[in-house]
């Protein structure tokens, strides 16, 4: 963990304001009859520092207070979808359907609803994660199963540049997306996809 950030912004702060009040105009003609043009130059120059140092301090606590994003933890892996809620039901998902969310740690997204896969980038937010518009597998379902249709419905949801929202908890991730929210397991590490042969990667 960084080390917490302190801002003192209240020496520089006291400072200006006895410096502005000196330099306010009442009191400047009080004291115009009695002080040397040298020292009023100087109170000056000392005014525009004060200035600038307060805006240096204001500048570290805005940097302070607003950290940099942290790699979220399910990244990297593979997530076995084992529950989906849907307006207010919620359906266990069997493991012989293997319905799965994949996200390997450089941006590459992938989702199995059991009957097709959808692949494509997907990119880190400060609550979930957005996908790209998504590449799929264009095998038909006639069947009626309903953790078959719902996983369908659910994994469908992730296209066209949706935004998900995440909650990692150990090894279980809560995603939702849409009117959806799927419980996954994690199953194991995702490594990226090697490069084409000829690419130079």
């Amino acid at each position: 963990m960084a080390p917490t950030q302190t801002c003192s912004t209240g020496a520089a702060f006291y400072l200006l304001g006895r410096v502005t009040q000196s330099a306010t105009p009442d009191n400047a003609a009080r004291r115009s009859q009695t002080m040397p043009m040298g020292h009023r130059a100087r109170l000056l120059a000392l005014a525009s520092l004060c200035i600038f140092l307060a805006s240096l301090a204001l500048a570290a606590c805005g940097s302070a207070t607003s950290a940099g994003p942290v790699s979220p933890g399910f990244t990297g892996y593979d997530w076995q979808v084992v529950a989906i809620s849907h307006d207010g039901k919620v359906a266990s998902m069997p493991a012989r359907l293997q319905v799965a969310l994949q996200f390997s740690p450089g941006g590459q997204f992938g989702a199995s609803d059991s009957v097709n896969f959808y692949s494509g980038t997907y990119r880190t937010a400060s609550d979930g994660f957005t996908t790209s518009v998504l590449a799929s597998t264009a095998v038909g379902y006639t069947g009626h199963d309903p953790a078959i249709l719902l996983a369908i419905s659910a994994i469908g949801s992730f296209d066209n540049g949706a935004h998900a929202t995440v909650t990692l908890t150990a090894g279980r991730l809560m995603v939702g997306v849409g009117s959806y929210t799927l419980t996954c397991q994690r199953r194991g590490p995702r490594p990226d996809a090697p490069s084409p042969a000829g690419t130079g990667g």
